[in-house]
């Protein structure tokens, strides 16, 4: 079994729930990252959706999380901007040649308007995770497209029961991983304010100006569109 996230669409969230889906059930779960896969294992976990070594090669059945692209942008400058030393994402506080020997944090805080840093984030991370996200808009038939909004609203948790169901949980079971999907979700109590700042759809309607939307437009065109979401 797959399950891949990108940068900001859920990737705390998924983590959280499978890895306690792989105990509760038994399962051998491997995080892939720069290390081949071990001897055995049962679930791939990517958070950046790059399945490597050849691992799809094998039977298998996964899905994958995308989120709104303007939301990945306004997520992700309040993310870098605010993440504090010795937690996640440790790249943020390295110097940087490109910025003049400063920080993505530093850099991003520089700047002296929101736009500025909005337009900032586009050039540089989620330019990064929208070209990842882009290579999914026609999915593997043995891949599920799931939307971090539906996610984070999923209450009844259909979405949730429609994942596990794909992924092969046995119907005897499935009220077992619904709980654990519902303990780990936003809706359900207080989550790390490190990594998940509100996690409420359509946040970039709040912050895209006509402007800001123009300078979205130029650099992706209708990728919103593209990715399923609604133009305005």
């Amino acid at each position: 079994m797959f399950v891949g996230t990108f940068h900001k669409t859920g990737t705390i969230l998924m983590w959280s729930i499978i890895q306690k889906l792989s105990r509760r059930f038994g399962l051998r779960l491997w995080v892939q990252n720069s290390r081949p896969a071990p001897p055995r294992w049962d679930v791939c976990f990517d958070a950046h959706s790059h399945f490597r070594y050849g691992v799809r090669d094998l039977p298998h059945k996964g899905f994958i999380v995308i989120r709104d692209p303007r939301d990945i942008v306004i997520s992700g400058a309040y993310y870098h901007a605010r993440l504090k030393p010795g937690t996640r994402d440790g790249w943020v506080h390295l110097p940087e040649e490109r910025f003049g020997g400063l920080s993505y944090q530093e850099k991003i805080r520089s700047l002296g308007s929101d736009h500025e840093k909005f337009v900032f984030e586009m050039d540089n991370m989620a330019l990064w995770t929208i070209r990842k996200m882009l290579r999914w808009i026609e999915p593997p038939p043995e891949f599920l497209v799931l939307r971090f909004e539906d996610l984070v609203t999923d209450w009844e948790m259909r979405e949730f029961a429609r994942a596990f169901a794909w992924l092969g949980v046995p119907p005897d079971r499935m009220a077992e991983a619904l709980e654990i999907a519902r303990g780990a979700s936003l809706f359900s109590g207080p989550q790390d304010a490190q990594h998940v700042r509100s996690g409420q759809p359509e946040q970039w309607r709040a912050h895209f100006t006509p402007e800001l939307h123009a300078e979205f437009v130029k650099r992706f065109g209708r990728v919103a569109e593209r990715l399923g979401y609604l133009p305005h």
